[in-house]
């Protein structure tokens, strides 16, 4: 094949791109703006409101970690 045949064939090609129906893309634009909108309106919902609690037990709170065992450290 030559040069000319191969540039031919892909400007045909190019020019016979397919295309979305215009309905499909307006479906889909309505879609993703309602999805959108109920993502919204559940982060609004479910906001942090209260305070979390703080846990006064000894067995629940982290304050404090445990030492690593030292032995054989020292050299």
């Amino acid at each position: 094949m030559n040069e000319v045949r191969i540039e031919a064939a892909l400007k045909s090609l190019g020019k016979n791109t397919p295309h979305a129906p215009e309905s499909t893309v307006d479906n889909m634009v309505k879609t993703v703006s309602a999805l959108n909108a109920a993502r919204n309106k559940r982060a609004a919902q479910s906001a942090p409101t209260a305070r979390t609690e703080v846990h006064t037990d000894r067995e629940m709170s982290a304050s404090k970690m445990p030492k690593a065992p030292s032995a054989g450290m020292n050299k």
